[in-house]
């Protein structure tokens, strides 16, 4: 039996079936639309060298990062970005950002995923150094060396510092402040020119202009005046002058030759003076030096002797001689270890020069003959004759001396060579003079009883040269002597006393006497 069905439920099946059909077909459309998804980027930025970089959020130099989002069907942003250089530098160009057509200093970055590469603003150094000399000062006179320093100053940094005479690089300074001692010891003298000169690392240099200064290699022009050679004084004095007008220390002194001595200040045109106890060489030594270092020394070599010419006839007549009226000549010898000059004088009449030999015509009477010897030093000899002239045929004395034998003592002197209390202790050496054949004994003696003596035989005139040597007992003491005197306990020379006593064949006595030194 076949049923049929309610219309009215008809119609709520199919509504109910055509809302099932419209879920379905709302739940496809819903699952075939994709999701958006939100994306984060970012830009950095680094400047290199002097100048910033602006930009959206960006101010490069303070704050170089600027970080952006958006969905990734979204056309990604850009961020344009200016460079502006500093004072002396110029915009080089861009790394990791492509510049705007026409404007190189702009590009349009783009974001990126957070860990790339930053972009990269250059700049380049277009300014020069500063630079100033603060030395050497204007014509300034300068020696072997001059100090040189210089201010600088850059936009970026001074890499070093050049300094130049008349143009040429003399020294080159890459630390700072540039101070330096420039060596000008092979500059010639007279005026140059200096100048500095200041680089950067880009190679900018600037230059400072031109310092005239002036290079003295001379030292003050010191000249003796008159100097001496040769002197007997015990306080010998010396002076000199200076034509220099940059002169600054002078230091004089007086030593023995070989021997060393400070120093002492001493000024030009006035008297210098020290004791020389010995005889010997000696010098006279002046150094000075002016403003800039230069050094002049000037040495002057002098010798002290005190010892008289020797001097002995050689020929014409004996003293006291009876001869005819006329001529009459006298040769003579002189010896001395220095220049000598020699004056004679007839009749203790005017002194001429003369040289080794003189006559003269004598009338009848007595007549007297004299030559003088002096040395370069000062010390002098003397030796005399007198001779009564007769006419012919009158040979009688007026004045007969009933005793015709020889009344006239003998010259004797005494000379000590330079020696030392150590040289002493094996033997003391004396040159002992005498003007005829003679003899007799020599004794020498000191503080402290020193003693030494000995005896001298000359078959004519002549001189003997002496050793005495000392007894055991004086030995000794020079030997303390020796030895006080190299530790400053004794002083530096010691005094003794020579003395002879000569005969001459006819037993006429000459003596002399020496006071000399040995050095301790």
């Amino acid at each position: 039996e076949r049923k049929t069905m309610n219309p009215r439920n008809l119609l709520s099946t199919v509504a109910t079936l055509i809302a099932l059909v419209a879920v379905g077909i709302t739940a496809g459309a819903a699952q075939a639309e994709p999701q958006r998804e939100l994306v984060t980027g970012e830009i950095t930025v680094e400047v290199h060298a002097g100048g910033t970089v602006t930009g959206t959020g960006i101010n490069c130099g303070i704050d170089c990062y600027d970080s952006r989002s958006w969905y990734d069907d979204e056309v990604p942003p850009t961020n344009r970005l200016t460079a502006t250089p500093g004072t002396g530098w110029a915009f080089g160009g861009w790394q990791g950002c492509t510049s705007v057509n026409g404007q190189s200093n702009k590009c349009d970055a783009s974001y990126s995923e957070f860990g790339s590469e930053p972009i990269i603003a250059a700049f380049y150094d277009v300014m020069a150094p500063s630079v100033y000399l603060h030395y050497p000062a204007s014509d300034q006179v300068v020696g072997s060396s001059m100090y040189a320093g210089a201010e600088t100053g850059d936009n970026d940094r001074v890499a070093r510092v050049e300094y130049l005479i008349d143009g040429q690089v003399v020294a080159t300074s890459t630390t700072g402040p540039f101070d330096l001692n420039i060596d000008t010891s092979g500059v010639s003298e007279g005026a140059h020119q200096f100048q500095a000169r200041a680089f950067d690392p880009t190679g900018n240099n600037g230059i400072t202009a031109v310092r005239n200064f002036v290079v003295d290699h001379s030292g003050p022009a010191i000249s003796l005046t008159s100097p001496v050679t040769a002197t007997n004084a015990t306080h010998p004095q010396f002076s000199f002058d200076t034509t220099s007008t940059d002169v600054k220390t002078i230091g004089c002194l007086i030593v023995r030759k070989g021997d060393d001595a400070d120093y002492s200040p001493c000024s030009p045109n006035q008297w210098f003076a020290a004791d020389t106890p010995d005889e010997g060489d000696w010098q006279f030594a002046i150094r000075a030096t002016d403003n800039v270092g230069n050094i002049t020394q000037v040495v002057h070599d002098f010798v002290v002797d005190r010892t008289a010419p020797d001097a002995q006839f050689t020929s014409g007549p004996a003293d006291g001689s009876v001869i005819k009226v006329g001529n009459v000549a006298y040769e003579w010898n002189v010896s001395d270890g220095l220049p000598v000059s020699q004056v004679c004088s007839w009749d203790n009449g005017e002194e001429v020069a003369c040289d080794g030999s003189a006559s003269r015509g004598l009338a009848a009477g007595t007549h007297s003959f004299k030559v003088t010897v002096s040395d370069e030093a000062g010390n002098s000899t003397s030796i005399s004759r007198s001779v009564t002239a007769k006419k012919d045929g009158d040979t009688t004395d007026p004045d007969p001396d009933p005793d015709t034998s020889d009344r006239t003592a003998p010259v004797v002197k005494i000379v000590a060579p330079r020696q030392t209390l150590r040289s002493a202790r094996k033997a003391l050496r004396l040159k002992v003079r005498c003007d005829e054949a003679c003899s007799g004994k020599v004794t020498v003696t000191g503080a402290g009883g020193i003693r030494f003596g000995g005896r001298v035989v000359l078959n004519g005139a002549g001189v003997a040269k002496l050793k005495l040597r000392p007894t055991a007992k004086v030995r000794r003491k020079l030997n303390r002597l020796a030895m006080r005197g190299r530790r400053g306990a004794e002083p530096r020379f010691f005094n003794l006393v020579a003395k002879a006593g000569l005969k001459d064949a006819a037993g006429n006595t000459g003596k002399a006497s020496l006071r000399f030194k040995v050095k301790a």
